[in-house]
């Protein structure tokens, strides 16, 4: 078993929330990726103040922080080098969540024993039952 803790809730993702476009939106991603989600939050808010968030969750194994620039209009109201600014900022974070557990927040590495895709530490790989929850 993991000597951390496991938080039970996301109460760490609130910063998060003002930027939802949808505020009942719930976090989708295991306790031990929550410190990484907001270090992406803080790394994205400081280059884009207003960014609006999409989604976070876990989609194939891999960290998807979901946003734009700063909340969506028609006709567009970000250029394309700041999108590619915000996707380069959010790909550092989805790399770093390839060897961080997503239960506990030590090394992990990717577990293709269950239908659902999951990066884990040993010690959490042997408690997650096959349904994958965390």
């Amino acid at each position: 078993m993991s000597s951390r803790p496991v938080p039970t809730h996301a109460a760490e993702l609130e910063p998060l929330r003002r930027h939802l476009r949808d505020p009942s939106f719930e976090f989708d991603v295991g306790p031990g990726w929550r410190a990484l989600v907001l270090r992406c939050h803080e790394a994205v808010v400081a280059v884009f103040p207003e960014y609006e968030l999409l989604a976070v969750k876990q989609k194939w194994a891999a960290l998807a922080f979901q946003a734009f620039p700063r909340p969506w209009k028609r006709g567009g109201n970000w250029t394309s080098d700041e999108a590619v600014r915000l996707d380069a900022l959010v790909a550092e974070f989805t790399a770093a969540g390839e060897h961080v557990c997503e239960r506990c927040g030590n090394a992990g590495t990717l577990r293709e024993t269950r239908p659902i895709e999951l990066i884990l530490c040993d010690a959490c790989e042997s408690c997650v039952g096959p349904d994958g929850r965390l």
